[in-house]
């Protein structure tokens, strides 16, 4: 089976944001979309993985470089591929195209969890299939030391996760880490920056009900966010940013 997959999509006003622009959780969410059709091409979908493996994907940590704006009504060309799996990790990147222009590129690492116990499985422990290993022009992202610490002077504001936030695992979905990030700026802050680079961890699962406090810290080009349930770390994000001239 090929180890790479393309598909195309043609962004719609539903796509962009008051920038006109499309916003950085979009960008992310057609990656994962991407990422997760190919995985079923490769039968490694979340159907197959629960019946056959009793597992399922999630992704620990993600980074997205940004080259040039993703406008409303441009027809992209999204290209993913996987790497050979670690002991624990797969390595996804990721590249989005628009007239063969680099707009985006990225990198994603997935771990699967077991079903029942919810904990860390060894990809020799499911049945990972028979892909081609080749390599493509890979994404080296060099992820961003995240131990900036915060103190009650960060705090933003508290999201309570509901119903519509879980995914088919029962706890928070992933995307949904991305909205509660970029919600720690109003619009006139973002309306200043131009985000070059971003990078998500995923540290704990949250559940519905959970109150996640979410700080937001400022170190020169960089802003730290962080979201806990109490002492406990639920993700932590880095946005790499220029001033808008």
């Amino acid at each position: 089976m090929k180890n790479v997959y393309i598909q195309k999509y043609i962004t719609d006003a539903t796509d962009v944001d008051f920038s006109y622009n499309m916003p950085v959780y979009d960008t992310v969410r057609l990656a994962m979309r991407t990422a997760f059709n190919h995985a079923e091409l490769i039968n490694l979908g979340h159907e197959i993985m629960e019946t056959g493996s009793n597992a399922f994907w999630i992704i620990t940590k993600l980074k997205v470089i940004f080259n040039n704006p993703i406008k409303r009504g441009q027809k992209l060309s999204l290209k993913t591929w996987t790497h050979v799996p670690e002991l624990v990790r797969c390595k996804r990147d990721f590249s989005i195209k628009q007239a063969g222009k680099l707009m985006a590129k990225g990198s994603m690492e997935w771990c699967c969890l077991d079903c029942t116990t919810h904990k860390i499985r060894k990809i020799s422990s499911i049945k990972y299939p028979d892909v081609e290993m080749q390599e493509y022009e890979t994404v080296e992202p060099n992820y961003t030391n995240m131990r900036e610490e915060i103190n009650e002077k960060d705090y933003v504001y508290t999201y309570t996760v509901r119903s519509t936030d879980i995914d088919v695992n029962l706890h928070t979905n992933n995307l949904k880490y991305n909205f509660m990030c970029l919600n720690a700026f109003s619009v006139e802050e973002l309306k200043k920056i131009n985000i070059k680079e971003y990078e998500l961890y995923f540290v704990n699962e949250s559940h519905e009900g959970d109150n996640i406090k979410i700080y937001k810290k400022r170190v020169k080009n960089y802003y730290f966010v962080t979201g806990l349930i109490e002492d406990k770390t639920i993700f932590k994000a880095v946005l790499k940013f220029s001033k808008v001239k």
